[in-house]
């Protein structure tokens, strides 16, 4: 067998493999944010971290604001899994500013992640910002009407009629 093919036949296979992982992930992402969304409001917040462990926090909150239960995902592989993060409850999420001793204690990304959800949060409450409906199907459609219009937009530049 030519080292072409075989080097094609390596990189679909890990291509697949490599999926199979991320769908896993995503699947394990919506599973913990459904189970607290069952319970109540849900502030998520995130930093990723392009080559170090990005982190994404899930805040159950009350509508006081107070936090009652806490989620963390952190890591840099298709292996992370949310854990309990309970450093936060019983604190009202307005507060949490990169001064507190709470949040400063923390991981550079995970004060990153709970300073995104605050700020989300924030803009919630202000007015500026609509509450997401939580849907599957609409990010995969605006993703593939995307694609599709990109690729148009590639054959007409180089004077092909659509």
């Amino acid at each position: 067998m030519s080292p072409i093919i075989t080097f094609g036949a390596l990189f679909v296979t890990l291509y697949l493999i490599q999926s199979w992982f991320s769908w896993k992930q995503i699947k394990a992402f919506n599973h913990g944010f459904q189970e607290l969304r069952r319970k109540g409001k849900v502030v998520v917040g995130k930093r990723s971290g392009h080559f170090v462990a990005g982190t994404v926090i899930l805040l159950l909150v009350s509508p006081e604001g107070k936090i009652i239960e806490g989620r963390k995902m952190q890591g840099i592989s298709v292996f992370a899994r949310f854990r309990n993060f309970d450093t936060l409850n019983g604190t009202i999420l307005v507060d949490l500013n990169p001064f507190n001793p709470l949040v400063k204690k923390e991981m550079k990304y995970t004060r990153l992640a709970i300073e995104n959800g605050r700020e989300l949060y924030i803009r919630f409450l202000s007015g500026a910002m609509e509450p997401e409906r939580y849907s599957n199907i609409t990010p995969f459609g605006i993703n593939v009407e995307y694609a599709w219009l990109r690729i148009k937009n590639k054959f007409n530049r180089r004077g092909y009629d659509s």
